[in-house]
């Protein structure tokens, strides 16, 4: 198979750095290079960390992992092939009604020849999308840009009804 069409390590660096910068709830993000490909572990020290003067073998190369904390205190990590494997999910998976709905923004672009694909923007909805996709196969954050116009709010009328009785002066 030629690696044409396939996504860059340079793509799902994007793609994670704009899900993090649109999930505020996710904290302490820690950047780092890796290396990626057979037997690439052997590089690390004992610290996990690869040293920058690594000689790299045939087919390993330089790759990228953040970690950060999840609300609930989860430590997590992203990297390229766990990014690829939200696309995947998404591309491939079967998701219904609006869910699947809201994945054929990122399904058109998969299938776009590369050239065309590198040039197209996806939006931190997106980002969004694939990586919690990764992580949790399936959507547990709020994602912005809904297809379906205003955030859909049950509470909107309890939200409105918030403001102080009468009579009530307290500061």
């Amino acid at each position: 198979m030629s690696g044409e069409h396939l996504i860059s390590d340079e793509e799902t660096r994007r793609f994670a750095e704009g899900f993090l910068s649109d999930s505020p709830w996710m904290g302490d993000h820690e950047w780092e290079r890796i290396v990626i490909g057979p037997n690439a572990e052997y590089h690390a020290d004992f610290n996990g960390v690869f040293p920058e003067d690594s000689e790299l073998l045939a087919g390993q190369q330089w790759s990228w992992r953040v970690s950060f904390s999840d609300p609930g205190g989860k430590r997590l990590s992203l990297n390229h092939a766990t990014v690829l494997k939200g696309i995947d999910r998404i591309v491939y998976g079967e998701a219904k009604g609006a869910e699947g709905y809201r994945y054929l923004h990122i399904q058109q672009w998969f299938t776009e020849p590369t050239p065309e694909r590198q040039k197209l923007q996806l939006s931190t909805a997106d980002h969004s999308l694939m990586c919690q996709r990764a992580l949790y196969d399936k959507i547990v954050f709020p994602v912005e840009d809904s297809p379906f116009g205003e955030k859909l709010d049950f509470f909107e009328e309890q939200r409105a009804n918030t403001e102080a009785p009468e009579g009530d002066t307290a500061s």
